[in-house]
């Protein structure tokens, strides 16, 4: 029924001006739908970065929002961490604070499993020509012939004394 008044309405030509209503309902249901698109998706952006920011321990490599990287050595209670940006022989310690945390480089290291099975001989590869596998004939390059330049001569211009 809804839509044979709108489909009667459309016809006549004056579907917009003779039922202002309309265009606010369609006005209303654009504007809830850029509220829905952007808040949904800005309140998943804020709860990730919340997850990072408590996941943040000693050794975790991360990059801070001015794009220096380094490995974190120190959480303080005052939201403040100690960052190794240089080298762990020559270490170059700063202090941040939390808030100037970009990304997440890496976690902290986990130490690696210890493999129990006895290792296979290792094989020694040999290098094979890629070309012996293929019917692709070896093609000669000409040398390219020397050019002769002609000896130009360029006259020497004289330019006047600055004062």
């Amino acid at each position: 029924m809804f839509t044979n008044l709108i489909a009667e309405e459309a016809a006549k030509g004056n579907f917009l001006t003779e039922n202002p209503w309309i265009t606010y309902v369609i006005l209303g249901v654009l504007l809830v739908g850029m509220l829905v698109m952007t808040i949904i998706p800005q309140r998943k952006r804020r709860k990730e970065h919340e997850q990072m920011m408590n996941s943040l321990t000693v050794g975790t490599k991360i990059m801070t929002i001015g794009r220096m990287v380094g490995k974190i050595t120190q959480v303080n209670s005052d939201n403040t961490l100690m960052l190794n940006v240089g080298t762990d022989e020559n270490p170059t310690l700063i202090l941040i604070d939390r808030g100037a945390i970009g990304m997440v480089l890496e976690g902290t290291a986990q130490p690696a499993p210890v493999a129990t099975a006895p290792e296979a001989p290792v094989e020694e590869e040999k290098e094979e020509d890629p070309c012996g596998e293929c019917d692709i004939p070896e093609v000669e390059i000409p040398e390219t012939p020397e050019i002769e330049t002609p000896d130009l001569e360029f006259p020497e211009v004289e330019f006047p004394d600055e004062e």
